[in-house]
C-alpha cells in the first residue's frame, strides 16, 4: 500500500511538472508571436537619402502621405529609429500620423568605420539641417514641427537654436540639458576618471561597447539573461503584452556603433565640469549656440525612473528656455516611449502639436 504522505509528493510534483509544462507552452506562443524586429511597423515612402541616413515618409492604408502640418521625428544616432515605430499597435510615430499629422522619421542607419569623424556639424548642419530642408521642400512648410529623443533632441535643440525660423514647434523628450546631474552614462564615466573618446584620433566605437555603458547604469536588465529571466516571471501577463515586452528587448539589443568624434565633442562640451548648455558656451563647429533664440513653443517631457537621462537634468530646460512647458511622466527612458503607458505621452504630444492649427 503506498504511503499517503509520497502520493501527495508525487501529486505536487505532478502538478508543478503540469504548471511547467504550461509555462513553456505560452512562451512557445510568446516567442513565436509576430512583431516587428529592425524595421518600423507604419508604412512608408524613403523620400531623401544621404550616407547612411534615410528620411522615411509615413503613408496610410492606400499608400498616401497626409496632409496636415508636419512633424520630423529625430531619434538618437546611436540606436535604431524603430523605437518611434515599434509595433502597428505600439507606434508613437503612427499615433500622431493618425491624428492627421504628416509625419516623417530620421534613420541614421549604422555608421561605418568611415564616418569615426562624424561630429556635431556633420549631424546637426549637416545630416538634420539637410533633413528638414527637405520636409520643407516636399510640403511646402516654412516651419516645421521636430520631435527629438534622447540624443536626437540634443541635436534638434541645438538645430532650433540655429534655425529657430524653421521650427514652428519643438518636442523634447529625456534630453539632458544640464551635465552635472548625478546619474547618466556621462556622469558615471566622469566618476570613474575615464577621459572618454579622442577627438583628434576618433574610432568607431563597436555597438556591444556602447551596449555595456547601458549594462553598466542598470546591471542584468540588459543582458539575455536578465531578459529570459524577466520573461519567464511576467509569463502569466496576456501574450499579446509579453509580445511588446520581447520586441522592445529587440530594440535594447539592436545598438548601433558610433563616431568616436561625435562622442568625444558631446562628452567635452556637456558632460560633467564642462556642462556648456547651462553654460551658455555651447558650439557647432564655428558657430555659438544661443538659446535665447528658440522663441516658439517648447515641451519638454523628462522620465521619473530615467538612469540614461536623468529627470532634474532634463527638467533644466527651464533654465535656458523658461517658457518651455516641463512635464515629467511616470516610468523610465524607454518605457515612457514605448511602453504600455506611452499613451500619456503620445496624446500630450499630439495636443501640444494640434495648438493654435487652423
Amino acid at each position: 500500500m503506498t504511503d499517503p504522505g509520497v502520493e501527495r509528493e508525487l501529486e505536487a510534483m505532478l502538478a508543478r511538472s503540469e504548471q511547467t509544462r504550461a509555462r513553456l507552452d505560452r512562451l512557445h506562443d510568446v516567442l513565436t508571436a509576430g512583431g516587428h524586429y529592425g524595421t518600423g511597423a507604419t508604412p512608408a515612402t524613403v523620400v531623401y537619402q544621404e550616407n547612411k541616413l534615410r528620411l522615411l515618409r509615413l503613408v496610410d492604408e492606400s499608400g498616401q502621405p497626409r496632409t496636415g502640418p508636419p512633424v520630423l521625428f529625430v531619434p538618437a544616432p546611436v540606436s535604431r529609429y524603430f523605437i518611434v515605430d515599434l509595433l502597428p499597435d505600439r507606434s508613437f510615430a503612427g499615433h500622431v500620423a493618425s491624428a492627421g499629422f504628416d509625419v516623417f522619421i530620421i534613420d541614421f542607419g549604422t555608421p561605418g568605420d568611415e564616418d569615426r569623424f562624424a561630429d556635431l556639424e556633420y549631424y546637426v548642419e549637416g545630416l538634420l539641417r539637410r533633413s528638414v530642408r527637405k520636409v520643407s521642400a516636399i510640403t511646402g512648410q516654412a516651419s516645421i514641427n521636430i520631435v527629438g529623443y534622447c540624443l536626437g533632441g540634443t541635436l534638434s535643440l541645438l538645430y532650433t537654436a540655429l534655425y529657430p525660423s524653421t521650427v514652428s514647434r519643438l518636442v523634447l523628450l529625456t534630453t539632458m540639458i544640464d551635465g552635472d546631474t548625478r546619474g547618466g552614462i556621462a556622469w558615471v564615466a566622469h566618476q570613474m576618471g575615464l577621459a572618454g573618446e579622442s577627438f583628434e584620433d576618433p574610432r568607431l566605437v563597436p555597438a556591444v561597447e556602447i551596449k555595456s555603458w547601458f549594462e553598466m547604469l542598470a546591471p542584468g536588465s540588459n543582458s539575455l539573461i536578465g531578459r529570459v529571466n524577466d520573461l519567464w516571471e511576467r509569463l502569466d501577463e496576456p501574450v499579446d503584452r509579453l509580445r511588446d515586452v520581447r520586441t522592445m528587448a529587440t530594440w535594447v539589443d539592436d545598438v548601433v556603433p558610433a563616431p568616436g568624434r561625435l562622442l568625444a565633442e558631446l562628452y567635452q562640451q556637456f558632460g560633467p565640469g564642462r556642462n556648456r548648455l547651462m553654460a551658455g558656451t555651447a558650439t557647432v563647429g564655428a558657430r555659438s549656440i544661443d538659446c535665447a533664440a528658440v522663441t516658439m513653443p517648447v515641451l519638454s517631457v523628462s522620465a521619473a525612473k530615467d538612469l540614461i537621462a536623468p529627470a532634474d537634468g532634463v527638467d533644466a530646460i527651464r533654465s535656458l528656455v523658461p517658457h518651455a512647458e516641463v512635464m515629467r511622466l511616470p516610468g523610465g527612458h524607454v518605457g515612457i516611449v514605448a511602453g504600455r503607458t506611452a499613451l500619456a505621452l503620445w496624446q500630450r504630444t499630439v495636443e501640444f502639436l494640434m495648438r493654435n492649427v487652423t
